[in-house]
């Protein structure tokens, strides 16, 4: 069985995760804000946390000297309970 590629999302938050997907380990973001900075980052993390695209990457969201900055830490470890039987 072979899943379709899902349409093009206009959600900004999608637009932003496809873009921490596309990232290398240790590559980062920087992201220019108004506001509660804090406030906004964890608005950033939930939604990541809600896109597709973005469930599997290990990411940090934190906020650096004025900016928030989203750096892709890797992959997160498939469960075993996943994993498929040799």
């Amino acid at each position: 069985m072979s899943l379709a590629p899902l349409p093009p999302s206009s959600s900004k938050w999608a637009s932003l995760a496809e873009r921490v997907a596309k990232l290398q380990d240790g590559e980062s973001i920087a992201l220019q804000a108004e506001g509660d900075l804090t406030e906004v980052a964890g608005k950033i993390r939930r939604a990541l946390n809600g896109v597709r695209a973005c469930r599997s990457v290990r990411r940090s969201v934190r906020v650096v000297d004025g900016k928030i900055v989203i750096r892709r830490e890797g992959l997160w470890p498939a469960l075993s309970a996943f994993q498929r039987q040799r």
